[in-house]
């Protein structure tokens, strides 16, 4: 199971209400998503090598 990131949770949430019609789409809300998004994919990146270095790392202990 993976675990999704707080931007990425809050992306999903803004979108869910939107859908709901409680949130309007407009310009400032495309901002937000789009920052998210962004925030997301940085999250996703520093993830990526925080696991990789642990990998290394576990590979050079044996």
């Amino acid at each position: 199971m993976t675990s999704k990131s707080i931007p990425e949770l809050l992306k999903r949430s803004l979108q869910s209400h939107m859908a709901e019609a409680d949130l309007r789409e407009d310009e400032e809300m495309q901002d937000i998503i789009t920052k998210l998004s962004t925030l997301s994919d940085k999250v996703a990146a520093a993830k990526a090598q925080v696991l990789a270095r642990r990998a290394e790392k576990a590979a050079d202990k044996i």
